[in-house]
């Protein structure tokens, strides 16, 4: 299977963002990812790149961050005329929403957490401690929570404050601690009526907790000691992959994709090893990173209920640059479900944005 580099003119790294963010735009004509000159420790700028999707040629710099390599800065599309990312600016986290064909920002700085990607024409984001009074533009947002940016107006609404989250989590027979509130990875069902994100607790330290919220309802769900690197399977189940640690480590082998209850029943396995994971969009085809310390990064191709992998790629074995540099695959399905885009180091200190056609294992 040949591994076909995004960018192949650049002589740098280039990056993808979060598993199953899509790096596409919903007509699937466009791709977004980033550039970096080097991905080793304390470098940070990063510049935000398009080009299209068919041919990688048109490709242009649109905006420069300051970011990590882990999930480089988490961009995406919002529609086809608008990407979303995240910077750091004196150090402290924010998003913005900029049109690509412009240049210019239509929302943010906007200082909070950034979420997975956009739903329904909503983002979601959250607000802990240290963004409180950072936003004066955005008068709205005045306490810790979530909130949801409503792209086509720009209206901002909290639809969980600080006692949300934590009545929730007590609720649910967990310990609420200071990082509570410091919620990450929150992500809007398909229809943009149910939340999920994850929390911090003193009785889960290894995963934390996952929990849930019904908008409309206001019904909360929590699953304790959370699967990893949960994507919403549908409007009311997760896939994710529960890991179980043995002998003080995590246990590769029973680290399996499933599919979860809001409450955290298992309805399924999905596919087999998994670490950062995706499913196809017609959720017949799962995939999943190797992507546990000592391990190669091989990236597997299951299809819908059977742990072996139909194709593997992907198959390098450069730990410092996962580990200590924070390259994750982050294996991700493009919206016709034909490609699998991913992160792949080239070396210890290189890496570039990929993918593989994975049309003829379809039929």
């Amino acid at each position: 299977m040949e591994i076909i580099k995004i960018d192949k003119d650049y002589t740098g790294n280039t990056l993808l963002g979060m598993n199953g963010g899509q790096p596409e735009s919903p007509d699937g004509k466009l791709l977004v990812y980033a550039r970096k000159p080097s991905i080793e420790a304390g470098e940070n700028i990063t510049e935000i790149w398009i080009c299209d999707r068919d041919t990688f040629n048109n490709a242009r710099k649109v905006f420069t961050v300051s970011c990590g390599n882990h999930n480089g800065p988490s961009a995406t599309f919002t529609d086809n005329e608008h990407i979303v990312f995240r910077d750091s600016i004196d150090g402290l986290a924010a998003f913005r929403i900029l049109n690509i064909n412009t240049g210019k920002i239509k929302y943010g700085p906007i200082f909070a957490k950034e979420s997975h990607c956009a739903e329904n024409g909503i983002y979601p984001f959250s607000i802990s401690e240290e963004y409180l009074g950072k936003n004066p533009d955005y008068p709205e947002i005045d306490t810790c929570g979530i909130y949801l940016l409503y792209l086509a107006t720009g209206e901002i609404k909290r639809v969980a404050d600080k006692e949300t989250v934590f009545n929730m989590v007590v609720e649910h027979g967990c310990i609420p601690n200071r990082y509570t509130t410091s919620m990450s990875h929150v992500q809007l069902n398909p229809s943009g009526n149910k939340l999920m994100m994850r929390l911090s607790v003193d009785n889960c330290p290894v995963f934390g907790a996952l929990g849930g919220i019904d908008i409309e309802t206001g019904e909360t769900f929590v699953i304790p000691d959370k699967p990893v690197h949960q994507l919403w399977f549908d409007d009311d189940t997760y896939l994710a992959t529960r890991q179980f640690v043995v002998d003080g480590k995590i246990d590769m082998a029973t680290s399996l994709i499933q599919r979860f209850t809001m409450d955290g029943k298992c309805l399924e396995t999905l596919g087999g090893i998994g670490n950062h994971i995706d499913g196809s969009p017609d959720r017949k085809w799962f995939t999943g990173d190797r992507a546990y310390p000592g391990y190669p990064c091989d990236i597997f191709l299951y299809k819908r209920g059977q742990t072996e992998p139909v194709a593997t790629f992907g198959c390098t074995n450069f730990q410092d640059c996962t580990w200590k540099l924070k390259v994750h695959a982050n294996p991700t399905f493009s919206r016709d479900g034909k490609r699998i885009y991913f992160n792949h180091p080239t070396s210890e200190t290189t890496t570039e944005a990929c993918y593989v056609d994975i049309s003829e294992y379809l039929n």
